[in-house]
């Protein structure tokens, strides 16, 4: 009976063994049985040069690196290259390569290094060309199959698709990027060249500065296909920057020299923004109806205007029906989205008021350079908004303006300072234009207040009261018609969203109005101890509202003009900042302090890498 165990246990020792030499054996089979390929194609910025580094990393089928890479350098200035008979388990892969590259806007090669990368499927064409457009495409495309949104082959037709909006190109496109080439004539080879371009003009032909930009808007697309409205307006800048006739020279001279002949470039058919070659012609306001650049920025911060007085009003519980708004509930996070549209809607508007001063001011028109003027009210007033939501912001400028990417935070102190000497320099200049001059007045009372500077605050604001051209409108008629308004607009009741009936108080929008200058003024009084003065001033407003007059004794005027501003001038964006400044926003709200700012937007804190968070989120 041992026998028979001892023999019965070999045998199953042995059937074990079988089997897993068997197993051993088919996975080595497997691994020898997957078939070499070639992969190839060509690197363009312009073309890569002869030596830059390309790895090849294997992917699964979510996009995420197997483990196996492959190396090879570029073969030649062209940027072509190839790696020979390499073993896949899978049809999509990753390319990255580093390396210098021809400039098509300098006509010399780079000064320094940049990195491009592709993804592709490898299962029915072998040929992939790296390119910025490949670049660009590469993390939205992640995306979506990362979402489950659509199969590879879709998810590259979107990204593609959604990259030419971004870069105002005509029509749709006819190639994925892996297919698209400097040296392939047609309309495919001039997009890429103008937008290649347009990178280059943008970040100034700096190749540090061209990567972080590559890096920034990948980032932005990556979620929605989309860039900030910021970045359009800069690309549409950087492509009518652009002069075709040079750009097409140089790459065609560049492959020349290289063995090459390739046909012209025609740039000009393939986008819808002219490009006119200069950036100093296309700044030029001779080409532009000034006016009309005022008037678009005017409604642009009208809609600025309307998504911050809503998010304030529901900030400070003055809103009622929206008890589960994250606003209202004080639970803002920085990954919300409404937030994140407020942020971007500022600082294209920011951008837009500092680049038609820029231009103004650059103009040798006289008729034309004044309007710096007229247009720095609307800059100093975005600021004061964004200052109010979240303290410390990055500071554009002239200087700066153009591009508008990782720029560090700076203090409400400075920036205060900077939008007081223009606005300053504004009202030493508009002349005799009064109701400009108001305007100008009136945002630098409030952000001189805010930054507790009471004095100036007073200096700014006496000019409007005591000039007598306002008066306090009769109560039916506040918010129906422009009797009180120093700057504001009416509405299209038609095709106004209903969210604004949760809101609003009439038909007239007022961005400042003399009711809030007379209690600006009553605060401003009130903190330099002109205690009388303060009270009467205060009255004005309660008697209009039917209310009785104050006590020249009153002891609590500061609880007084609390009831006031909160009666009249909830919704129209200035409760929070008389809350936060009288130390009354935690109380009053039932925040703690850390929340008197709000988060910075989680994608403000990904493109930027200078940005940082508020604390405590």
């Amino acid at each position: 009976m041992q026998y028979r165990k001892n023999k019965l246990l070999s045998l199953s020792t042995l059937l074990f063994c079988v089997a897993l030499f068997w197993g051993c054996a088919k996975d080595k089979d497997a691994t020898n049985d997957r078939e070499k390929t070639v992969v190839h194609g060509a690197v363009e910025k312009g073309p890569f040069i002869q030596g830059s580094v390309i790895t090849v990393y294997e992917l699964n089928d979510d996009l995420s690196p197997t483990g196996r890479s492959f190396k090879s350098e570029i073969r030649d200035d062209k940027g072509t290259f190839s790696l020979d008979n390499i073993t896949l388990a899978s049809d999509y892969v990753q390319l990255s390569v580093n390396g210098y590259y021809f400039n098509e806007i300098t006509g010399n090669l780079s000064s320094s290094q940049i990195t491009l990368n592709a993804i592709a499927d490898i299962s029915h064409n072998k040929q992939i060309n790296v390119n910025v457009l490949s670049h660009l495409e590469e993390k939205r495309v992640r995306s979506l199959i990362k979402n489950k949104k659509v199969n590879f082959a879709a998810a590259k037709e979107q990204a593609i698709r959604e990259i030419y909006d971004i870069f105002f190109v005509k029509g749709n496109p006819t190639n994925n990027s892996e297919a698209i080439s400097l040296t392939k004539d047609g309309n495919d080879a001039n997009i890429l060249l103008g937008i290649s371009a347009a990178l280059l003009s943008l970040s100034q032909s700096d190749n540090a500065q061209l990567t972080q930009l590559l890096s920034i808007l990948s980032t932005d697309i990556e979620d929605n296909g989309k860039v900030e409205e910021t970045w359009k307006e800069a690309i549409q800048m950087g492509l009518a920057s652009l002069n075709p006739e040079s750009l097409s020279e140089n790459v065609k001279q560049r492959y020349a020299n290289l063995g090459t002949t390739i046909p012209d470039f025609t740039l000009g058919e393939v986008f819808t923004i002219a490009l006119e070659g200069d950036p100093d012609i296309v700044e030029n306001p001779d080409y532009w109806d000034i006016e009309e650049e005022l008037d678009k920025l005017s409604q642009k911060t009208i809609n600025l205007v309307e998504q911050y007085f809503k998010l304030e009003g529901l900030y400070t519980q003055t809103i009622a029906g929206l008890p589960n708004d994250a606003f209202y509930r004080h639970q803002v996070l920085p990954d919300n989205s409404v937030l994140q549209e407020l942020f971007t809607s500022a600082y294209s508007n920011i951008r837009s008021a500092v680049r038609l001063i820029d231009v103004a001011d650059r103009s040798s028109d006289p008729l034309i350079t004044p309007y710096k003027y007229r247009l720095y009210p609307y800059f100093a007033y975005s600021y004061s908004l964004l200052m109010n939501f979240w303290g410390n912001t990055p500071y554009i400028d002239r200087e700066n303006y153009n591009y508008p990417i990782s720029l560090p935070r700076m203090s409400e102190e400075e920036i205060s300072s900077e939008l007081l000497d223009g606005l300053d320099e504004t009202i030493a200049n508009l002349g005799t234009s009064e109701e400009d001059l108001d305007v100008a007045r009136s945002i630098a009372a409030r952000i001189a207040v805010d930054n507790g500077d009471y004095n100036s605050a007073k200096q700014y604001i006496d000019p409007i009261i005591n000039s007598k051209r306002y008066t306090l409108a009769s109560m039916e008629r506040i918010h129906t018609s422009a009797d009180e308004s120093i700057l504001g607009f009416e509405h299209n009741v038609t095709t106004r969203p209903n969210i604004y009936d949760l809101y609003s108080k009439g038909d007239y929008r007022h961005m400042v109005r003399y009711t809030e200058i007379i209690l600006l003024a009553a605060e401003i009084n009130l903190k330099l101890h002109k205690e009388s003065q303060a009270i009467a001033l205060l009255n004005q407003v309660r008697i209009r509202n039917g209310k009785e007059a104050l006590a020249n004794n009153e002891s609590d005027v500061l609880g007084f003009l609390h009831e006031e501003v909160k009666a009249e001038l909830r919704n129209e964006g200035v409760y929070f900042a008389f809350l936060k400044r009288n130390g009354l926003a935690e109380s009053t709200l039932g925040i703690q302090s850390y929340q008197k700012l709000l988060p910075i937007p989680l994608h403000e804190i990904a493109i930027n890498s200078a940005m940082t968070q508020n604390p405590h989120y």
